[in-house]
Formats: structure tokens, sequence, C-alpha cells
């Protein structure tokens, strides 16, 4: 009956393994790494940020703050302002840029 018993739960151990390892497999060809494509805009079209609207984020790793990745926004800056860092945003660790004025005078 022990003996009855052992078998039994290997049996089920095993088909428990073969389920999640079937599922994995399925699960492995519906991820797709997400490719971003190149946008092809009209130049005349072309977005302008606002103030508010941030131009990009430096992502860095939480403690070390070196940066990892860097991504521009959709919008652009307009022609007398530059993308530069004003913010720190804790909650999504990332520097923060927006469109502001630079006085080349103080450089």
């Amino acid at each position: 009956m022990v003996r009855a018993i052992q078998l039994c739960s290997m049996a089920l151990f095993a088909l428990v393994l073969l389920s999640n390892s079937q599922i994995s497999e399925q699960a492995a060809t519906f991820v797709q790494p997400a490719i971003r494509l190149p946008r092809s805009v009209d130049p005349e079209l072309d977005e302008k940020c606002t103030d508010n609207t941030a131009c990009g984020w430096a992502v860095y790793k939480p403690f070390t703050r070196s940066i990892e990745n860097y991504m521009r926004n959709t919008c652009s800056c307009p022609e007398s302002t530059k993308c530069i860092r004003t913010d720190d945003d804790l909650s999504i660790s990332a520097f923060v840029y927006r469109c502001r004025k630079v006085d080349d005078t103080t450089r």
C-alpha cells in the first residue's frame, strides 16, 4: 500500500512538472520582445514640448544613480530652448529633462 502511494505521488509530481514546462513553453511563444519602430513624422507637423512636458528621461539604477538608458519624448524643444535636466523623479528612478531657455553667457 505504501509503495502504491509513493508511485502515485511520483506520478503526480511528474505530471505537475510536465504541465508547468508546457505552460512555460506556450507562454514563451506569446511573449515577444517589444520592438519600437522609428517614427515617420512630417517635420512641419513636429509637436513642440511645453514648459511642463518632459522632453526626456534618464533612467538610473536606484542606489548608484548611474544612468542606464535615456528616453526622448515624441515632442521636441522649440528653437530657443534646450532639453536640460530639471528634476529627479524618485518614484520612477529617473532624471527628468524639460525644455528650458539656456543663457549662453553664463557658460
